[in-house]
Order: structure tokens, then C-alpha cells, then sequence
């Protein structure tokens, strides 16, 4: 099975989201800031998406053959 895919958005309001993407399966959950810190700290993700920042951080991947 493929690795789950995982995000953490912040949106405008500073609310924090944490999605998980993976074969039949979207899990969606708001998470507090202290939270958000400690996932940052353990987690690797493949997209963090800051709204009040204005940027987005892409986790390069490898190709899906393997190259």
C-alpha cells in the first residue's frame, strides 16, 4: 500500500487543518496551534499550506516509477 499523503493547511483565521489522503480514505481534522507545533516537530509532510503567510511548501517526491 502506498504512503498516505499529509497536509496541514492554515487558513485565513488561523484555523489549522490536518488531512490525510490515502487509497479510499480522506480524513479531515481541525487541531489546535500547540498541536500543529508538536505535528511540525514529528511529521513529515508532503504540503504545508500557510493562507496568512502566503506561501505554500511542497515536499519534493520521488517519480512514480521509481526514477
Amino acid at each position: 500500500m502506498k504512503k498516505p499523503i499529509k497536509i496541514l493547511h492554515i487558513d485565513g483565521d488561523w484555523k489549522i487543518v490536518y488531512i490525510i489522503i490515502r487509497a479510499g480514505s480522506f480524513i479531515k481534522s481541525l487541531v489546535p496551534l500547540k498541536t500543529a507545533l508538536n505535528l511540525l516537530k514529528k511529521e513529515k509532510f508532503d504540503l504545508i499550506i500557510s493562507e496568512p503567510h502566503h506561501w505554500a511548501i511542497l515536499t519534493s517526491q520521488a517519480a512514480p516509477d521509481g526514477r
